[in-house]
C-alpha cells in the first residue's frame, strides 16, 4: 500500500515583466474560494477548499443529524401510508437541522438513506425524501429511525441526490459485493459500520496528520474538499459556513474514504488544479436548474449535466410564508451548502 504523502508544497509563482499578462492563480476557484496544497492517500486525492472573502458577521447557527439525534432534538419515522420513499421528520429544537445527501439512518421496516441535501426548519414536523439501502426487508418492530453515524460514499450519495431507487439498490449491491459485506437483506448497514469500526482507520489517521500540517489560519478558513480518484474529480463538497463544514468534516472524510477503499492506486497519480475543477463544475453548471425540495426555511436545486451533477441548498427569509410561491430566481437566496457529483 502505499503510504500517504502528506500535504504537497504550493508551487512557487515567480514574477513576470509588467508587459506579460498577468498569471491567473493556480489555486483560485472563484472570487470566494481558492485550494489549498492536495492530500494523497493512496489512490484517494483531497484538496482542501479555503474561503478567501470576508467571513460572514454572523456564523449560520444550525443542528447537524448526528447532533440531533444524541441530543434527542428529532424523530425520524415511517410515514403511516408505509411509503419507501418518504419518511416523517420532527425537529424538536429550537435550531434548523442541516442533514446531507446519504446520510444512513438505520431502523423501521428498512434501513435508509436521507434523500436531498436540505435543511429543516426549528420545531417542524416534515415529510422528507429518502431512498431504501435495504432491499430484502420490509419489516421491524418499531417504526423509528436511528443515526447509523455514517454518511454514504460518492457514488451512492450521486444517486441519492440526483437518480431513482432502482440505481439506489443497484449501488448498495455493487459496493456490498466490493467490500464483501453482501448480506441476506442487501442492507447497507455493514459498509456504514465500517466507517466507526476501525476498517478505515490507518487511511483516516493518514488524513488526519496532513491536516495537522495545514497552518491554523488557512485551517479556519476550510469549507470543504475537492475530491478525485486517480486524479480525476469526483466530488465537490463546499460550504459557505466554516463552523458548519468543521462539524461534518470527519463524517464527509469517512464517506470519500469509504469511496477510494476498493479503487487501486494507479502511477504517477496527477491532483487536479483549480481549472480542472472548475471545468467539472462547469459542466452541471450548463444544465437546467430546478428545484427538488422545498420548505419553509430553505430551498434544494439539482442540475443534471452531461458527466457531473450539482445541487445546493439555499435559505429563505425567515418571514417566509409557507404557502408562497418560490423566489422568482434561486439565485436571489443566499447558498448554504453545494455539492458535485461525478455521474
Amino acid at each position: 500500500m502505499r503510504s500517504a504523502t502528506g500535504l504537497l508544497a504550493l508551487p512557487f509563482l515567480a514574477l513576470t515583466a509588467s508587459a506579460d499578462p498577468p498569471k491567473q492563480d493556480p489555486q483560485k476557484l472563484s472570487d470566494k474560494a481558492a485550494l489549498l496544497a492536495p492530500i494523497q492517500i493512496d489512490s484517494l486525492t483531497l484538496t482542501p477548499i479555503v474561503a478567501t472573502g470576508a467571513p460572514a458577521k454572523q456564523e449560520l447557527v444550525v443542528l447537524t443529524l448526528d447532533e440531533a439525534f444524541a441530543s434527542k432534538q428529532v424523530s425520524i419515522r415511517e410515514k403511516e401510508d408505509q411509503s419507501v420513499n418518504a419518511l416523517t421528520l420532527t425537529n424538536k429544537s429550537n435550531q434548523p437541522l442541516f442533514m446531507l445527501a446519504g446520510e444512513v439512518i438505520i431502523g423501521g421496516k428498512q434501513d435508509r438513506i436521507i434523500g436531498a441535501n436540505t435543511i429543516i426548519p426549528a420545531k417542524s414536523t416534515q415529510a422528507v425524501p429518502v431512498y431504501c439501502v435495504e432491499h430484502g426487508r420490509w419489516q421491524g418492530e418499531t417504526t423509528e429511525f436511528t443515526s447509523g453515524k455514517a454518511l454514504a460514499h460518492g457514488r451512492l450519495r450521486g444517486k441519492a441526490s440526483y437518480a431513482a431507487q432502482g440505481e439506489v439498490w443497484q449501488e448498495v449491491a455493487a459496493k456490498n459485493e466490493l467490500r464483501k459485506t453482501t448480506n441476506a437483506t442487501d442492507t447497507y448497514r455493514k459498509v456504514a459500520t465500517q466507517q466507526s469500526d476501525g476498517t478505515l482507520g490507518k487511511q483516516e489517521k493518514a488524513v488526519n496528520d496532513a491536516l495537522a500540517k495545514v497552518p491554523a489560519a488557512d485551517r479556519g478558513r476550510m469549507i470543504g474538499y475537492v475530491v478525485a480518484l486517480n486524479g480525476h474529480v469526483a466530488t465537490v463538497d463546499m460550504f459557505t459556513s466554516p463552523g458548519l463544514f468543521k462539524k461534518l468534516e470527519p463524517k464527509l472524510v469517512r464517506s470519500y474514504l469509504t469511496e477510494a477503499v476498493d479503487i487501486a492506486a494507479e502511477k504517477d497519480i496527477k491532483a487536479p488544479n483549480a481549472n480542472d475543477v472548475k471545468q467539472f463544475m462547469a459542466d452541471a453548471a450548463k444544465a437546467k436548474e430546478e428545484r427538488s425540495y422545498e420548505n419553509a426555511y430553505s430551498g434544494t436545486t439539482v442540475q443534471k449535466g452531461q458527466n457531473s451533477d450539482h445541487a445546493r441548498v439555499m435559505l429563505k427569509a425567515r418571514d417566509v410564508d409557507p404557502k408562497a410561491p418560490p423566489a422568482a430566481t434561486p439565485a436571489a437566496e443566499p447558498t448554504v451548502y453545494e455539492n458535485y457529483q461525478v455521474k
